[in-house]
């Protein structure tokens, strides 16, 4: 064969030496996410750390707080599902800009709820149109990158994502400085990354060429995922909303105006964690970095049930922070690699659905265990440490892919 022989097939279907496709770049769509998913969660994020109190405020109490994100996750679970297996035949980015169009209209309207009840209403319309956008994402990014840089993918993903959620409580903190009061205007104002973000996705974001899909599609899940689903749902059952963070950190002498502060050190640690992870996934594969990943979430929750003061607290909420860095891009390309061929977003949609799912009991526990007593707290974060820790200890010895890269 001459020197001359097409190579070009050959390194798009991942043959040739690793050695070779180490220095590929992520493509322009897989950095375009990226700044989609900042600008997101800057928008969200300025929101998010000032519920506890907003929702305090309108007489609201610790089931509520519970309420709102599991119940918000549970109804985006369900559109997750149905949004990955529809973009397998009908494309990633339409669906896409649909999720991502629907939480830009309706995130502001927070600013002009008067009851918890409309903190519900307005958040769990909001993480509907997450739901619509989550599993097509996870699966267009599957499309664009050779599996030996999906680590680095989804850890950029994911950090950019952690950027903007440590940037927006952050903005918050100062508008509410030179603004006190104002948290209606700061919600009002969350339209205008949101509308930045429609912008990019219009202009950058492409699905590559893809095979006409048949019919007939092969199954959406291995034997393999189906364990891993249900590793995912006995950690999930214990990592309830973080909202239970910041309460957590206001009760061991956090003062008010500082809990945005924590949030953002906490968004700069996931973001940071999640760029040296993305690398890291790939070298060690996804499997034991998750379970990493998992066992450090376990201590760290268990530092926060017996923390005496604010400091210990703030030190094991970013050991959390440092968790989900390294979990999140290891989860993803996990999902990835034991996904059958052609049914990527089904598979993203499949996982997306079982964590929002539990989402909701686990809001729930969490949030009748807090309320039982002086030692509630302690007993909730406790009960999350004990699930994670066992969710690690499944994966690392039942789910034992056969695939590369498992």
């Amino acid at each position: 064969m001459s020197p001359s022989s097409p190579s070009g097939p050959v390194s798009r279907q991942g043959e040739l030496p690793a050695t070779v496709r180490a220095p590929a770049e992520l493509p322009a769509t897989v950095r375009a996410l990226g700044w989609t998913s900042f600008l997101t969660d800057l928008s969200s994020e300025a929101i998010y750390p000032l519920l506890p109190a907003f929702v305090k405020g309108l007489g609201g109490t610790g089931f509520d707080i519970g309420l709102i994100d599991g119940l918000a996750n549970a109804v985006a679970a369900v559109v997750r599902l149905f949004a990955g297996a529809a973009s397998d035949r009908l494309g990633r980015r339409p669906l896409v800009l649909l999720g991502y169009s629907l939480s830009a209209i309706v995130r502001p309207l927070m600013g002009l709820v008067a009851t918890p009840l409309g903190v519900v209403v307005v958040r769990t319309a909001d993480r509907f149109g997450k739901g619509i956008r989550s599993a097509p994402r996870d699966a267009l990014v599957t499309d664009l990158v050779d599996p030996a840089i999906r680590g680095r993918a989804f850890g950029h993903i994911r950090a950019m994502d952690h950027a903007g959620a440590a940037l927006g409580p952050l903005v918050a903190m100062l508008f509410l400085l030179v603004c006190p009061g104002r948290e209606r205007t700061l919600f009002l104002l969350a339209i205008v990354p949101a509308l930045v973000t429609l912008a990019v996705i219009w202009r950058f974001v492409r699905d590559p060429p893809r095979r006409s899909v048949s019919g007939s599609l092969p199954a959406a899940l291995s034997g393999a995922q189906f364990v891993l689903l249900a590793c995912v749902a006995l950690w999930a059952l214990g990592a309830a909303s973080e909202l239970f963070l910041l309460r957590r950190a206001e009760d061991l002498g956090v003062p008010g105006p500082f809990i945005p502060l924590v949030w953002f050190a906490i968004g700069a640690v996931k973001s940071g964690a999640a760029l040296c992870a993305g690398p890291l996934v790939d070298r060690l594969t996804p499997r034991p970095a998750l379970v990493i990943g998992w066992l450090v979430f376990a201590a760290a929750y268990a530092g926060l049930a017996w923390a005496g003061g604010a400091v210990a607290a703030v030190a094991c909420m970013l050991a959390v922070a440092l968790a989900y860095g390294i979990a999140e891009p290891a989860e993803r390309s996990l999902v990835a690699a034991l996904s059958v061929d052609g049914r990527q977003g089904a598979a993203f949609g499949w996982y997306a659905f079982v964590q929002g799912v539990v989402a909701l009991p686990a809001g729930l526990l969490a949030g009748a265990l807090w309320e039982r007593g002086p030692d509630g707290a302690t007993r909730a974060f406790a009960v999350t440490a004990a699930l994670a820790a066992s969710a690690a200890t499944l994966l690392a010895v039942a789910c034992r892919p056969r695939r590369a890269g498992g």
